[in-house]
């Protein structure tokens, strides 16, 4: 099954339609995506929301999500001239249950640095790894955002 770069998909959600836009092909075969704002009682979607600033940008398992029938495909839309994919993440450093700080980390090479403190550029990377379908419902559900993630 092919997707293609633009290519833009709902996710069903206890509170609307979450959307989201394939990208590019990371690492590992994974799919980049953006997750877009709206949440929409229908999985209707225009260029217009579509161009909006993207929530963040995540490695998620597309093809998979979309054989299982977890996703919908919904058009194919351009990706806005000023999207660019983050070369670098985050995840949290917990060692024994105690917080030590965070890893940014290197999206290429996969070269961690570990930071006791955030900077305001570091609280716009996004998670490192691949969240599942029910993480990612979660976050859509929660209004989970990159800047309430300390």
């Amino acid at each position: 099954m092919k997707i293609t770069e633009g290519e833009v998909f709902a996710i069903k959600t206890k509170v609307g339609y979450g959307f989201f836009q394939f990208v590019s092909l990371g690492n590992f075969a994974v799919e980049i995506i953006r997750v877009l704002e709206p949440i929409k009682d229908t999985n209707f979607i225009s260029q217009a929301e579509v161009n909006l600033p993207e929530r963040y940008t995540l490695q998620f398992i597309v093809k998979a999500a979309l054989n299982r029938k977890l996703i919908e495909r919904n058009g194919l839309f351009e990706i806005p001239n000023y999207y660019q994919i983050p070369t670098k993440a985050r995840s949290e450093h917990i060692v024994r249950g105690e917080m030590l700080g965070w890893h940014i980390i290197d999206q290429k090479t996969l070269h961690r640095q570990l930071k006791q403190s955030l900077s305001p550029k570091d609280l716009l990377l996004p998670p490192h790894g691949i969240p599942n379908d029910t993480l990612l419902i979660e976050w859509l559900e929660n209004n989970w955002r990159l800047s309430n993630w300390k």
